[in-house]
């Protein structure tokens, strides 16, 4: 998993060219894993960074609610694009932040990663493959019996896990005894099917 980051072009211009420029949004969408990688969404905004309040807003919300994020963090953010021609580009940038406030911006990497004729290429060798592994999974009786009976055994698995699996009061009982709850009272939330 990974966390988004929105930063607009403009925040860009002084480390890359015009030609650059133009694979980018105005305001583009970068991934980042210098964060909790829980799938947050950040900007950079006013030379400031932002942090979306999930628990009040949704994206896209009228009423989205953006929180000051005043770290003193490096944040390295990174992105595959097409251009017109088809061709693939890989970017990575990295922007300091001192007291949530921009200080120093880098280029880490802008390069042409894949030509259109090497996408192409790629996708052929894949549809050929996928044709080949799909005529067999087709017509092969071994294949379908094996791949219908482990479909079988999944369920099976999935019911006796089921009914094995520890009642939450009896958790409950055995965190409240041995201090676990005190010291992580969010103990349980992965258990808690409500």
């Amino acid at each position: 998993m990974f966390d988004e980051i929105v930063v607009p072009k403009s925040y860009l211009r002084n480390l890359i060219n015009k030609e650059e420029e133009m694979l980018f949004r105005k305001d583009h969408v970068f991934q980042t894993k210098d964060f909790d990688n829980v799938m947050d969404l950040y900007k950079v905004f006013g030379q400031q960074l932002y942090k979306l309040d999930r628990s009040v807003s949704f994206l896209g919300d009228e009423n989205e609610k953006w929180s000051k994020v005043n770290d003193n963090v490096s944040i390295n953010f990174y992105d595959n694009v097409t251009d017109k021609k088809g061709d693939r580009y890989w970017m990575e940038f990295e922007f300091a932040f001192l007291n949530g406030k921009i200080d120093k911006k880098d280029l880490i990497s802008l390069k042409l990663s894949a030509t259109k004729e090497e996408i192409n290429d790629i996708e052929n060798m894949w549809d050929t493959e996928q044709g080949i592994l799909d005529k067999y999974r087709l017509n092969s009786f071994s294949y379908r019996f094996f791949s219908w009976l482990e479909a079988r055994f999944k369920k099976i698995t999935n019911w006796a896990r089921k009914k094995h699996s520890i009642p939450l009061e009896i958790r409950k009982e055995a965190y409240e005894k041995s201090g676990r709850l005190k010291v992580d009272p969010d103990c349980l939330k992965m258990y808690d099917d409500n």
